[in-house]
């Protein structure tokens, strides 16, 4: 379904013969099928049958953040215009649903993506929020590999900044959020693997930590895995991509001592 279709389909209103159990049933396998699109329709259909909706609210927040992702090339202001309406769903679904892990992971995960088109202290402070409601999914959920997952993002992305842009953070802003380490980054990967060695994403974040810390050999291993492992998110695709550039990079690199 193209953008102008969803657009076209969520102005149309309700299905009157749908219900939103049905609607999310038909949200999720078009998920499954890497439908991003047309998974939101249906999940924002569920969301008018019923606006409290656990499933419906934080799934469509999750398919607003999927839709803007695949759109940041093509239309930056139309991403970031989604991942924002991203944001208010998952900032609802958290507002109703306080001790549901994948309420406060999927708010996490929407204000990162948000973040990346902010500047300056906006940027700060959505970074502050997305490490708060990725640890309360864990303290939730010990076991989501994804809150794991940002948590490693989360500290990879600002332990890897240049010492001339945390300079000037700390000039003009104040500074970056303390506390985030290439080392933390690493662990945050290994247990979101450890929980589920599954998804290439996991694999592949994980192997360019380790390649910032100089443990190519163990980087190679996690490129490696990343690539053979079948396809379970939309995105896999230009991972294993993104992995099989990076292992030819390092091919021949030594760890260091």
């Amino acid at each position: 379904m193209c953008l102008l279709g969803l657009l076209m389909l969520l102005a149309s209103g309700p299905t009157l013969d749908a219900q939103p159990s049905e609607e999310i049933a038909l949200g999720d396998k078009a998920y499954g099928r890497f439908e991003n699109e047309e998974a939101l329709a249906h999940y924002l259909e569920a969301f008018k049958g019923d606006s409290s909706s656990y499933e419906a609210l934080w799934k469509a927040a999750r398919a607003y953040a999927d839709v803007g992702k695949s759109l940041e090339t093509v239309d930056r202001r139309k991403a970031k215009e989604l991942y924002a309406q991203g944001v208010g769903l998952a900032r609802k679904v958290v507002a109703l649903y306080p001790d549901a892990a994948d309420a406060h992971f999927i708010l996490a995960r929407c204000l990162g993506q948000l973040a990346l088109f902010e500047g300056g202290k906006t940027k700060i402070r959505l970074s502050e929020e997305v490490k708060r409601e990725a640890e309360r999914t864990i303290e939730i959920d010990p076991n989501h590999d994804l809150a794991y997952h940002v948590l490693g993002r989360w500290h990879y992305s600002i332990a890897t900044l240049s010492w001339v842009l945390k300079a000037f953070a700390k000039l003009i802003y104040g500074g970056v959020p303390p506390g985030a380490s290439v080392e933390d980054a690493a662990e945050f990967f290994a247990k979101a693997i450890e929980i589920d060695g599954t998804k290439p994403t996991h694999h592949l974040e994980y192997a360019r930590t380790l390649k910032e810390l100089g443990r190519y050999s163990e980087a190679r291993e996690e490129l490696e895995r990343c690539i053979e492992l079948p396809q379970v998110w939309w995105e896999d695709p230009a991972h294993k991509a993104e992995a099989s550039k990076m292992l030819k990079k390092i091919k021949d690199k030594k760890d260091k001592t």
